[in-house]
């Protein structure tokens, strides 16, 4: 089923700031806990307006993302049409990046929870907030001497989630769902508006790529 979307994207995890596995496909410290947000400012399946709706998957790959085995948290928050067509958009039941690739990774799935999913919309003082089950509370960068915002950026030509993200920081990164939890503040965090849709599709086996 084709669809696409556009959305406020929020990214964060145990990486070091910039997070090695967007230059060498591995985590900083073996293995990676990370929360994956965003809120669709546009987009639809098969008629149903996805504008609004609200999706937040935290998931612990016990090693690098591409060797799999992840475990993942996932809420939702919008109207029962957006529920049914974002799912198979999430699981990679309908094909198109970047869930075409990152459901390939994960193994097991507690939930969808459809639960209100609080965004404050800041760029890279963003938070996003689950009740007491995930928070997280982004935090741009200052220049030590002027105290200005400083907005470094990671920028991936061929990214399959985003290809312009500011970098940032968090204050605060929790998750306690279901028996999946993790706690790493202080590490590494991206904001961005991203453009997906059934089109984009990964590539065929074999094909020159960057993970």
């Amino acid at each position: 089923m084709a669809w696409r979307i556009s959305a406020n994207y929020y990214e964060a995890c145990n990486c070091d700031l910039g997070c090695p596995c967007n230059m060498s496909g591995f985590p900083t410290h073996g293995n990676c806990d990370g929360v994956v947000g965003f809120e669709v400012t546009g987009g639809e399946r098969d008629g149903v307006d996805l504008a609004g709706a609200k999706v937040a998957s935290a998931v612990k790959w016990p090693g690098a993302i591409h060797e799999g085995n992840g475990t993942m948290a996932l809420f939702i928050d919008a109207t029962p049409e957006q529920r049914q067509a974002l799912l198979p958009i999430l699981t990679a039941e309908d094909p198109g990046l970047p869930w075409e690739i990152l459901a390939a990774t994960v193994s097991e799935i507690h939930g969808p929870f459809f639960e209100t999913i609080e965004i404050d919309d800041r760029d890279t003082d963003s938070r996003v907030q689950v009740g007491d089950k995930l928070v997280v509370q982004m935090q741009s960068f200052t220049n030590p001497v002027t105290g200005e915002k400083h907005e470094p950026h990671m920028v991936l030509k061929d990214g399959f989630i985003f290809q312009d993200g500011q970098i940032g920081t968090t204050s605060v990164l929790r998750l306690d769902a279901d028996g999946v939890t993790f706690e790493h503040p202080g590490n590494n965090a991206y904001y961005s508006r991203v453009e997906w849709s059934s089109e984009n599709r990964m590539a065929p086996a074999g094909a020159a790529g960057k993970f």
